[in-house]
């Protein structure tokens, strides 16, 4: 499929496409509700275009700095043509911070064509860039990690340290040379050691150094939530985290949906005083020393989250499709039910290899199975997107193999 599909393929105005700049992840809970999908990728081989719920697709150059615009400009000629055919705009949805900055820059000339629902302009930067984001909170109130501003006096920190990069995007720079090529964060346990390390000095202006809050994985909670134009919450949930790779700072590879009140209390509280609107992710932490639920960022697009919300009967890309196509709420915040998991099979096997010492694999898995589980890229019901992406990866792993015999031949 490509741009050219769209035009033969017929849409209806009572029922109009949702765009999809994102995942599986995203296109999933959509499908699950019978809403029609386009998927807008930089990849002609995607696996979401193998999706049964994608009725069409947008290929873009990209999202990153170099191409936004170029993509803005092929989605604008997409949404034209779609508003004059269908005599409506449709719902644009975004589920990386690259994307929703694509949003953020061309936002007038995407709201002729689209529908969408964005923060005050104050907040919306303030969320992508987290030295604004520790100043919004402090002048508004929300309890966050103590946090140094890029240049700041390191001294007024109590140890130990925790290094992140400043912005949400164009960060692989620092992710390789401080964070050890894995990871979202470092932690340092002395302003010594910090200092000490040899790029630190080249890439502090573009990290904060934020005191350490401590707790292990499951600490890491979250509250989701998708908030109208008056930032009244149509519909939320709780989540946490049970596994991550790396094992510190890393990436989500088994979360589970919690009702856990005192994380919902203190994620409405804290989309209160920031005034969200739209879709919205609140990362928390609970200290371990005495339960404080501490926020480190606001992630104010969907999410992975979404598909496992949906599972569990939060469906918040359908509550946000029908607010943004009818003016449609719920007729009643709807129910989460706890202890549905959603699972990154590669990831949960790295976290395994990189702490295998503590146990058996079958032992491990066991500790992950048991609970009903949504999958990154697998579906009994959506089986083609799991096969492409292992198609590719045993393809890639051969040619990788292939390639390491042939230079070791070569010597």
């Amino acid at each position: 499929m490509d741009r050219q599909d769209i035009g033969a393929i017929r849409f209806s105005p009572e029922r109009p496409p949702a765009l999809v700049l994102g995942d599986i992840t995203l296109v999933r809970p959509l499908g699950m509700a019978g809403i029609p999908v386009i998927a807008a990728t930089k990849d002609r081989s995607d696996a979401v275009l193998c999706s049964r719920h994608v009725r069409a697709a947008c290929v873009v150059p990209g999202f990153d700095e170099a191409s936004r615009d170029a993509s803005a400009s092929v989605l604008l000629g997409l949404g034209e043509r779609l508003h004059a055919a269908l005599g409506r705009k449709i719902p644009l949805f975004y589920g990386t911070d690259p994307q929703l900055e694509l949003v953020y820059r061309h936002r007038a000339a995407l709201a002729r064509h689209f529908l969408f629902l964005l923060n005050e302009e104050d907040v919306r930067w303030s969320l992508l860039d987290k030295e604004g984001f520790y100043g919004l909170c402090e002048a508004r109130g929300v309890l966050a990690p103590r946090t140094l501003r890029p240049g700041g006096d390191l001294a007024r920190l109590r140890e130990p340290l925790l290094v992140k990069p400043r912005r949400k995007s164009a960060w692989a720079e620092i992710q390789r040379d401080l964070l050890g090529g894995a990871g979202k964060a470092r932690r340092f346990d002395t302003r010594a050691e910090l200092l000490a390390h040899p790029h630190f000095e080249r890439l502090k202006r573009d990290l904060i150094v934020q005191e350490h809050i401590p707790g292990g994985v499951v600490d890491l909670v979250s509250f989701h939530g998708f908030a109208d134009e008056r930032r009244e919450l149509l519909a939320w949930f709780c989540g946490r985290k049970l596994r991550t790779y790396p094992g510190f700072a890393g990436e989500s590879a088994l979360i589970e949906v919690t009702d856990d009140e005192a994380v919902a209390a203190a994620g409405r509280e804290v989309a209160g005083k920031l005034g969200l609107k739209g879709p919205f992710k609140i990362d928390l932490v609970r200290d371990a020393r005495n339960g404080a639920l501490y926020t480190l960022e606001v992630n104010a697009r969907y999410t992975l989250w979404n598909h496992v919300g949906a599972a569990a009967g939060v469906n918040l890309p359908r509550v946000a499709y029908d607010y943004l196509v009818e003016g449609r709420r719920p007729a009643e915040a709807p129910r989460a039910a706890a202890g549905y998991r959603w699972l990154d099979v590669y990831r949960v096997y790295r976290a395994f290899r990189e702490q295998r010492g503590g146990a058996s694999l079958a032992t491990w898995l066991g500790s992950v199975a048991g609970a009903p589980t949504v999958y990154d890229a697998f579906a009994w019901d959506d089986p083609r997107p799991f096969a492409r992406w292992a198609s590719t990866f045993l393809t890639r792993k051969v040619a990788r193999h292939a390639l390491r015999d042939h230079l070791g031949r070569s010597r």
